[in-house]
C-alpha cells in the first residue's frame, strides 16, 4: 500500500499545501536509469538541476571569500550570488574584519569548532547573517567543517530591512528539539519522521531545517514549485528525479548534496532510505507540494488525494 504523507505533516516541516485541482493526463511512466555520478541537467524553467553530488570526491581549494579557508564548491550562480560550499577551517584559524555581504550567510557545523562571536558552534550547529549585516569575528581553534550558504536578498525590501533589524543569531542542534510527525492512518502508512528547525524566517518564510526519516518509508511523486536544496549528513537515501530528458534513481550517503529547481518531480515509490537518514534541507520561501501516483516524460499525473 502506497505511504502518503497528510497535511499535518506537512505542516510540523513549514509546507504549505497547493490545491490539487483536477487530474492531470495520464502520461507515460518510463523505467528509472540507476546513475552513480553527479547529474547535471536543465530543469523545466532552464536552471540547472544538480544532483547526486558525493562531496567527497571534490577537491579542497584556497577561498579567496574567507582568506586561510578552503572549500568545496557545491552550487553558484553568478549573477544572484547565490553560493554554497563545504568549508574547511584550519586549526588556528581566525576571520580578518569578513566584509559585509549583499547576500545572506548560513553555517552549518559538520565538525569541529567554530567561534561565531561569543558563540561557540559544535556539530550541526547553525548561525545566520542577515543580508547586508557584517559577520561577527570568526576563529576556529582545532579545525572544523561547515556547509557555508550565501542567498540572494529577498525582493521585499521590508522583509530584508526586518531581518536586519532582528540580526544575526545562533541555533544549537538538540536531540530534544526533534518534532516527531506521523503519518496517515487512513493511508496505511507507519514511518519514523522527524523535523528541527534552523530557520524559519518569519519575515521572508524561508526555511532551513534538518529532516529524519527511519528506514522503510515510502512516498509517492512530489513536486515543489520552488527550488529546494539538501545534504545529506547522516545515513542513506534513494532519490528518483523525473528530470524533463529522463527518469533517474541513484544513492545518496553522508555527504550527498543536491540543488533542484522547482517543478521537477521526485522522490516516487522506489525513494526511501534503507537503514535511515537526516538531510539537512533548504529553500527560500516555505515549500509548497502536490503528490502524484506515476509520472514519466518530466511530467507527473495523478495527483493524489489530501
Amino acid at each position: 500500500m502506497r505511504r502518503l504523507i497528510p497535511i499535518a505533516v506537512l505542516a510540523a516541516a513549514g509546507i504549505a499545501p497547493l490545491s490539487f485541482g483536477a487530474d492531470a493526463p495520464d502520461v507515460a511512466v518510463t523505467p528509472a536509469e540507476k546513475v552513480a555520478a553527479p547529474v547535471r541537467e536543465a530543469g523545466p524553467d532552464g536552471q540547472m538541476f544538480i544532483g547526486y553530488l558525493p562531496t567527497q570526491s571534490l577537491k579542497y581549494e584556497p577561498w579567496p571569500r574567507w582568506s586561510g579557508v578552503r572549500a568545496r564548491l557545491l552550487s553558484e550562480d553568478p549573477r544572484t550570488g547565490r553560493l554554497a560550499v563545504q568549508a574547511e577551517f584550519p586549526a588556528g584559524w581566525t576571520s580578518h574584519d569578513l566584509p559585509v555581504s549583499t547576500p545572506s550567510t548560513e553555517i552549518v557545523m559538520l565538525d569541529g569548532d567554530l567561534e561565531f562571536g561569543t558563540d561557540t558552534l559544535g556539530q550541526y550547529d547553525f548561525a545566520f547573517v542577515p543580508p547586508g549585516v557584517r559577520p561577527p569575528a570568526l576563529r576556529s581553534r582545532g579545525g572544523a567543517h561547515a556547509l557555508v550558504f550565501f542567498d540572494p536578498a529577498a525582493p521585499d525590501a521590508s522583509a530584508v530591512a526586518r531581518q536586519r533589524e532582528r540580526g544575526l543569531y545562533v541555533t544549537r542542534f538538540d536531540p530534544a528539539r526533534w518534532q516527531p510527525a506521523s503519518l496517515a492512518k487512513s493511508a496505511g502508512a507507519t514511518a519514523d519522521l522527524r523535523v528541527m528547525h534552523l530557520k524559519k524566517d518569519p519575515f521572508t518564510t524561508a526555511r532551513t531545517w534538518f529532516v529524519k526519516l527511519g528506514a522503510g518509508m515510502t512516498v509517492p511523486w512530489e513536486v515543489h514549485s520552488m527550488v529546494e536544496e539538501g545534504y545529506v549528513m547522516e545515513g542513506d537515501y534513494r532519490l528518483a528525479e523525473c528530470l524533463p530528458t529522463r527518469t533517474v534513481i541513484g544513492e545518496y550517503r553522508q555527504g550527498g548534496y543536491f540543488w533542484r529547481p522547482g517543478g521537477i518531480p521526485h522522490s516516487g515509490p522506489e525513494s526511501g532510505p534503507e537503514h535511515g537518514v537526516i538531510w539537512l534541507q533548504r529553500s527560500p520561501i516555505a515549500l509548497d507540494v502536490v503528490f502524484y501516483a506515476q509520472c514519466g516524460g518530466g511530467k507527473a499525473s495523478g495527483p493524489v488525494g489530501r
